[in-house]
């Protein structure tokens, strides 16, 4: 599962989505415009598929779009308990080191430090698993979309 993305805009009617690296075709989850994703030298380059059959998108191809979007979700969601709970333990830790540090007297500048380190890994995971929340409920607003779109087609 990647987390990595470009966030660039529909040519056709200007909304904005996330072209992960694992993409290289997908249809537009507001105006339908089937596009085709190449890469080149570090750059993306969206081209819409001139095809007239596959202009308009099916409830088949917005069910695989939907598919999709659901298995990433679920990818980032347990990435982000992996991660957190990762996060937690080695910040709990260094809390723990530092203070024994602090107390047995061996350095009180260094056990200060490790206590640092591990009050700044607790709040690094924090932030972090905001942004993944973050980009989980924008995966979700768009499965939604996609769902209503699907129930148009039915």
């Amino acid at each position: 599962m990647t987390d990595h993305f470009v966030k660039l805009k529909c040519e056709n009617c200007g909304s904005g989505f996330d072209v992960y690296d694992d993409m290289d075709r997908f249809a537009c989850g507001y105006c339908g415009t089937e596009m085709a994703v190449q890469r080149r030298g570090g750059t993306i380059m969206l081209q819409p598929v001139t095809d007239n059959s596959s202009r308009k998108p099916t409830a088949v191809h917005l069910k695989e779009e939907a598919e999709t979007l659901s298995k990433r979700c679920e990818a980032m969601l347990s990435d982000r308990a992996e991660q957190k709970k990762r996060g937690f333990i080695i910040g709990a830790s260094l809390l723990l080191v530092g203070f024994v540090v602090v107390r047995t007297g061996f350095s009180f500048i260094g056990g200060l430090a490790i206590l640092l380190a591990g009050i700044f890994t607790i709040s690094y995971v924090r932030r972090h698993d905001k942004t993944v929340m973050q980009n989980v409920r924008e995966l979700q607003n768009k499965l939604d979309v996609l769902n209503g779109r699907i129930q148009d087609h039915v």
